[in-house]
């Protein structure tokens, strides 16, 4: 039997070791997008980039990466290239429907 030395397992720690990078993506293409002139008239408040970023995760596939020095920039660069094309036009579809959906 595989008995634990330690019966403590710090799974809040553990939360603060995963990232999902599919948020990081989304963000930094939310921050581009909302700076061309086509976007002037975007709301930018604070629940209308919650409802675009919203939008834009719940339709990205998540890609969580544990928090490792090693291999970590490789991880993230090979993800990033999978996912900013489709990441482009998600947000921008989540721009155009919370922008003529707006909840505030």
């Amino acid at each position: 039997m595989n008995e634990k030395a330690n019966s403590f397992i710090d799974f809040i720690g553990m939360k603060k070791d995963l990232n999902n990078h599919t948020e990081e993506i989304v963000i930094k293409t939310m921050k581009a997008l909302l700076q061309e002139p086509e976007y002037n008239n975007i709301c930018t408040c604070h629940q209308c980039l919650l409802d675009i970023a919203a939008y834009a995760l719940n339709r990205l596939p998540a890609k969580y990466i544990a928090d490792r020095k090693d291999d970590l920039g490789t991880k993230i660069a090979k993800f990033e290239n999978e996912v900013n094309i489709d990441a482009v036009s998600v947000v921008k579809k989540a721009i155009e429907v919370v922008s003529n959906n707006p909840q505030h």
